[in-house]
C-alpha cells in the first residue's frame, strides 16, 4: 500500500509529499498522517523549514472527501461530523502554532481548492506554478467553504474571499499573488529552484528567532494596534536577550571596522 504522506528529511528541510491518490482528500487519515508528522517535526531541534507539495499532476488537495462525509451522512451521524472539522482545526492550528516555518509549493497544474485551499493558506509563504489554480469550490455542491474561508480570510480581503466563496470559480495563480493568496507565481521549471532558494535564505537563520518572528507576527497582527506594538516590543527586548542575538549585533561592528 503507498503511503499517503512521504516524508523526506533533508537535514533543516522536511518535504512532506500529498500522495492519496486521485485527490489527497483530508480524510481523518491523512489528518492524523499530517498531524503525527507536523508534531514530530515541532519537537525536533535540527529541522527549520517544512515543504508541503503534492505528488499529484492536476490536484494539491481538493479538501474533505465527499466519500467519507457521504457516509457520515447516510448514517446520520452528526457527531462524526461534528469530529472532522474539529479534527481539520486542530491540523491546522498546530501547523500555526509550530515555530518551523511552514511552505506550499504548488507545481504544475495543480488546483487547491476547498479545504485544500484553507490548508495551503495556513502556510507561512506559498510559491506556484503559474498554471496553478486556487478555489473555494464547495459552494458548486451546496456546501460553504466555511472552515476553509478562516485562514483564508487571514490572508487576503474579505471582498476576495466572499469573491471565492459564492462564485465557486477558480483564481489563477496572477490572481492569486494579486491578493495576496501566494508569494510568488513563476514558471513551473523554475519552481524547485526558486523553493530551494527561499529555503537556503530561512536556514541561515538561528530556529529560536525563526519561532519567535512567526509567532510574534500572528499574534500581534490579531490584537488591536495599541496592544501589538505592546507585545512587539516585549518580544524585540526577549529577543535582544538571546546569545546569538547580542553575538550577531557585535558581528555588525566588527564588519564596520
Amino acid at each position: 500500500m503507498t503511503d499517503i504522506l512521504i516524508s523526506k528529511d533533508d537535514g533543516q528541510v522536511v518535504t512532506l509529499t500529498l500522495n492519496d491518490a486521485p485527490a489527497n482528500c483530508l480524510t481523518m487519515e491523512m489528518m492524523s498522517a499530517i498531524q503525527m508528522e507536523v508534531d514530530q517535526i515541532t519537537e525536533s531541534q535540527d529541522h527549520k523549514v517544512v515543504i508541503f507539495e503534492s505528488s499529484n499532476e492536476k490536484i494539491f488537495c481538493s479538501g474533505h472527501s465527499f466519500k467519507e462525509v457521504q457516509e457520515m451522512i447516510s448514517n446520520n451521524d452528526q457527531k462524526s461530523q461534528e469530529e472532522l472539522f474539529a479534527e481539520c482545526s486542530k491540523m491546522l492550528m498546530k501547523i500555526r502554532q509550530s515555530g518551523k516555518i511552514f511552505v506550499a509549493k504548488v507545481g504544475g497544474k495543480q488546483i487547491a481548492t476547498a479545504g485544500g485551499l484553507g490548508l495551503l493558506s495556513i502556510m507561512d509563504c506559498v510559491f506556484a506554478s503559474k498554471d496553478a489554480k486556487f478555489a473555494l469550490g464547495g459552494i458548486n455542491f451546496n456546501f460553504g467553504c466555511h472552515q476553509p474561508s478562516v485562514s483564508v480570510t487571514r490572508a487576503i480581503s474579505s471582498k476576495a474571499n466572499m469573491e471565492l466563496l459564492v462564485s465557486g470559480q477558480p483564481f489563477n495563480a496572477q490572481r492569486a499573488q494579486e491578493i495576496g493568496l501566494i508569494n510568488q507565481s513563476i514558471d513551473h521549471d523554475k519552481l524547485d529552484q526558486r523553493v530551494d532558494q527561499f529555503c537556503s535564505q530561512v536556514c541561515q537563520h538561528t530556529s529560536q528567532v525563526l519561532a519567535m518572528t512567526k509567532e510574534t507576527l500572528y499574534k500581534q497582527s490579531a490584537m488591536p494596534i495599541g496592544d501589538a506594538y505592546t507585545f512587539a516590543s516585549q518580544a524585540m527586548v526577549k529577543n535582544l536577550q538571546l546569545p546569538e542575538t547580542k553575538a550577531g549585533i557585535a558581528s555588525f561592528f566588527e564588519k564596520k571596522d
